[in-house]
């Protein structure tokens, strides 16, 4: 990624409801340039524009990280796990991965315990046959030290290039 595009990836992460325009002046480059730029990002390296709401405020009182662990899932057994997630619309990311003797997480918004309680319930019967565990971290919204905010962590990391 060239410097220009670094330098306008990161101003949009920290504020992407700006005007190309606005973009424009900040680096004292022309509109045109600054739109075919943000054009090419899109196209590469921005999947959406997005707010990062303050969830406790909305009434989401939990963030759940369940760990999960398939052995050797089929075809069949992905599937299902598939038709689990499009269900549930309070998954907000899903990962294959490895660590803590587990391959999968899912992240997730819940209103309540309750409403935590009843997802993971869900999850072992999509998972049951080929999930051998389901294990979370809730984090209290109230509680959070840090929200969610990629700015300086893309900064970070795509300067290091």
């Amino acid at each position: 990624m060239k410097k220009r595009e670094k330098e306008i990836i990161i101003q949009l992460l920290r504020n992407s409801k700006l005007s190309d325009r606005e973009v424009s002046k900040k680096f004292n480059i022309s509109q045109s340039t600054i739109t075919r730029i943000r054009h090419k990002l899109e196209k590469k390296a921005i999947n959406s524009y997005t707010i990062i709401p303050n969830l406790s405020n909305l009434g989401i009182k939990l963030i759940a990280f369940t760990f999960s662990n398939c052995t050797n899932p089929s075809d069949g057994a992905m599937k299902k796990i598939n038709e689990f997630i499009e269900k549930q619309p309070n998954i907000v990311f899903v990962g294959h991965g490895e660590g803590m003797q587990k391959t999968g997480i899912f992240v997730s918004f819940h209103r309540n315990f309750t409403e935590y309680t009843d997802f993971v319930q869900k999850m072992r019967l999509a998972c049951k046959g080929f999930g051998e565990s389901v294990e979370s971290f809730i984090v209290p919204t109230d509680n959070l030290l840090r929200t969610l905010n990629m700015a300086n962590a893309i900064e970070h990391l795509i300067n290091k290039e």
